[in-house]
């Protein structure tokens, strides 16, 4: 009888191998997750020594939290969710500065969902980054410059490629206010990007 390799193994299999004492198996989560947790953290914390101590927090706190670990949520979510929330602590301990508000006309008004029309994307910009070394420059800098809040919905969803449902899970946000952060943060990186995206085509 054939035996699937470790590293071709779904998540939960992966899990509950864990879960039964295999090192190997968490292994293998380590090196499948690793960039994307670290490309979360440092799209938040934006920088390099933070960033891996985020991915090395939430490995530790994910080999101590795995036994359980039920798959209420999915492993994704769930590891993304402990880095996401590690990434805060760690930008929480540094003076905070204060943010710029993207409220539209109103800055006191509820986050109130866009119209799904409404909700303009940026991801064509993003798979840009590799044609284009300056236009990906441009992004990271307008990325880097959104308040966090916003900057982490949009890092999720548009690099992470994570669903509504999902980053609502992580950031313990309705899907409503998922979307409006979402729609703000992409309307203000596309206000930031017009004039060299205009000057691209």
């Amino acid at each position: 009888m054939t035996h699937t390799p470790l590293d071709k193994l779904a998540d939960l299999e992966l899990v509950d191998r864990v879960q039964h004492d295999d090192p190997q198996a968490f292994a293998i989560l380590v090196h499948r997750y690793s960039g994307r947790l670290y490309g979360i953290a440092m799209g938040m914390v934006r920088n390099e020594q933070d960033a891996r101590d985020v991915v090395q927090e939430t490995f530790l706190n994910v080999h101590r939290k795995l036994d359980g670990f039920r798959g209420d949520a999915s492993f994704k979510t769930w590891i993304c969710r402990i880095a996401t929330n590690n990434a805060l602590m760690k930008l929480r301990r540094r003076r905070r500065k204060p943010e710029t508000s993207l409220e539209i006309n109103d800055p006191s008004r509820p986050e109130e969902e866009p119209r799904e029309r409404d909700v303009v994307d940026i991801r064509p910009l993003a798979d840009k980054v590799h044609e284009n070394r300056e236009l990906g420059r441009q992004i990271r800098l307008a990325v880097d410059a959104l308040p966090e809040k916003y900057r982490e919905v949009l890092l999720l969803a548009d690099y992470q490629h994570m669903s509504m449902r999902d980053i609502g899970d992580t950031l313990d946000l309705t899907i409503p206010n998922v979307k409006t952060r979402l729609h703000r943060a992409r309307m203000a990186v596309r206000k930031a990007l017009r004039d060299y995206v205009a000057g691209d085509h």
